[in-house]
């Protein structure tokens, strides 16, 4: 018996060894570069959650910068008391300037970092510096960054035109044979210096606030270019990363909105010749038009419709991917796994890319119509 009594004292009496109090740590939430006077500005966001209960949770933005990234951080260090600590990181957000100079050594330093868990967000900002998405604030949230996380989670959800992707899923594009990444991109809508003050988050209307827009297309490293909106969704349904996607259908002078909610997509990969076979399921929206949704003839022009949209924006993002030499659909890695040979036969992958034929194919199927049977201009009727 006094063994097992001095057997449990003994893990009563023990802990972590390298324990240390939470109010000793900086908790960083989002990290912004961009490059300024030959120099890398890195911004760190800090969630200070060391006020009363009555009072909001606030947040700082420390810069630092240095010749390199880790030379930035570490004089961000210089102007706070507290140990830097990046484990809750939830998005990373980089410049245009950076981005199209190559970001290599920005991924080295995430992978290296052994605090970084590596499941956050990375993004470009859009015609604006990072740092400046990182100040915008929020009624919606304490903190930006948790924010934009949040925004890239539901958006991608709902709509096609972003890519719920994390940096794991950007790093092993980035490393795969035959396969080139693509970034979400994030802009200001509004006045920015107005935004950054705290009052803005009172008001009713905001100032400013991010915006997550199109995607931004990769090679290797460096950024290459912009996708448009519609160029963006075709990206994803190539990709087949996406569930739910909205279609404007044309319907005689307006459209039929059209929701899917059950999407996949199938790769004919032969030597000469990649075929994209895509099918969709979905249902109507909003209706403002006078077709008769009870005619099988008019509902399969809907269908048709809805399938040459959707085969329009593939073809239209092959295109931009051809013109841009940079296979971000991942082409190359499906036929590095059925042709390994011939693989290493090409030279170049994104040279052969351009040139080869690629044959889309869409289906889609309204499986409902929605609570009304008719549109409402019919039902007048």
């Amino acid at each position: 018996m006094k063994k097992l009594l001095l057997f449990c004292l003994f893990f009563l009496l023990t802990g972590c060894w390298n324990y240390q109090e939470l109010n000793e740590y900086a908790i960083v939430t989002g990290m912004a570069v961009d490059y300024k006077d030959d120099k890398y500005e890195v911004s760190f966001l800090i969630a200070n959650g060391n006020k009363s209960e009555q009072e909001q949770t606030k947040t700082s933005l420390i810069s630092g910068e240095g010749e390199t990234i880790y030379n930035a951080i570490k004089d961000i260090s210089l102007a706070s008391p507290k140990e830097l600590y990046v484990s809750h990181l939830s998005v990373v957000i980089i410049s245009e300037e950076i981005a199209k100079n190559g970001i290599s050594n920005l991924l080295d330093y995430l992978l290296r970092e052994p605090q970084a868990h590596q499941n956050f967000y990375l993004l470009i900002s859009k015609d604006t510096e990072a740092s400046n998405i990182l100040s915008i604030l929020s009624p919606l949230s304490d903190y930006p960054s948790q924010n934009i996380a949040s925004n890239i989670s539901n958006t991608a959800k709902l709509q096609g035109k972003i890519s719920d992707a994390s940096f794991n899923l950007f790093m092993e594009k980035y490393l795969s044979t035959g396969f080139e990444p693509v970034m979400n991109s994030i802009t200001i809508i509004g006045n920015v210096k107005e935004g950054q003050s705290s009052d803005s988050k009172d008001k009713t209307k905001q100032d400013a606030y991010t915006k997550l827009d199109s995607l931004a297309i990769f090679q290797k490293d460096k950024f290459v270019t912009w996708a448009t909106q519609e160029e963006s969704i075709g990206i994803d349904l190539i990709l087949g990363e996406i569930n739910n996607f909205y279609l404007n259908v044309p319907c005689e002078n307006s459209f039929a909105v059209t929701l899917s909610n059950d999407y996949k997509v199938k790769y004919t990969i032969e030597k000469n010749k990649i075929k994209v076979s895509a099918e969709a399921e979905g249902t109507l929206r909003e209706v403002d038009c006078k077709i008769d949704l009870e005619k099988e003839e008019d509902i399969k022009q809907l269908e048709k419709s809805a399938e040459d949209i959707m085969r329009k924006y593939m073809v239209d993002a092959i295109q931009l991917a051809k013109n841009n030499k940079t296979d971000v659909f991942g082409f190359g890695a499906k036929y590095y796994k059925k042709y390994p040979y011939d693989y290493h036969r090409i030279q170049n992958w994104n040279d052969y890319f351009v040139t080869l034929p690629i044959e889309v194919e869409a289906k889609f199927q309204y499986t409902r119509k929605g609570s009304l049977e008719q549109s409402l201009e019919r039902e007048e009727q």
